[in-house]
């Protein structure tokens, strides 16, 4: 399926050092989606510089229940990091269900003495492994494909990438 989704940065993690940071909800359709098949791909255009960055590779959903402390900590300082009423999103009903008018929920996803509550079960901070970029640019044709080596016997996301090879447009 296809999403928009906000990218939130890189992050760099002891297994993969090019991780693309976004969040979901955990009671979301993507979620379900992911969990049986968690490939994916990414697109971004930019129209003033007519370049096109295709991303391809596998998503990874973090929740509070995660056991790696470097994750635990990425996804807490994704949630603070967020606008007063992005936080509010997850203290609602169930996404996608009937719009029964605003939800009493904590404003701004805090606390009575304006402190951040902790995220709640339904974020997740999820994260996109590369194992290829596609990149076009269109005012001269050139066009690169970056691969992962998948010859590596290693399970996690590691930093040997092939060098890059020039493709057709």
């Amino acid at each position: 399926r296809c999403r928009t989704v906000v990218f939130r940065g890189f992050s760099k993690f002891a297994h993969s050092p090019y991780a693309m940071k976004m969040i979901t909800d955990a009671r979301s359709e993507k979620v379900t989606q992911i969990a049986l098949f968690d490939e994916c791909e990414m697109v971004w255009w930019f129209s003033q510089s007519s370049e096109q960055y295709r991303i391809s590779g596998k998503l990874q959903l973090v929740s509070g229940e995660d056991r790696d402390e470097e994750l635990l900590a990425a996804r807490k300082q994704l949630w603070g990091n967020l606008s007063d009423p992005a936080r509010e999103q997850f203290f609602w009903k169930h996404p996608g269900g009937r719009y029964e008018g605003a939800p009493d929920v904590p404003a701004g996803g805090r606390d009575e003495d304006g402190k951040v509550l902790p995220p709640p079960d339904s974020f997740l901070l999820m994260l996109l492994h590369p194992i290829s970029v596609k990149y076009l640019r269109l005012t001269d044709n050139m066009a690169l494909l970056d691969e992962l080596d998948s010859s590596s016997n290693s399970c996690s996301y590691n930093d040997n990438w092939l060098p890059p090879e020039r493709v057709n447009p």
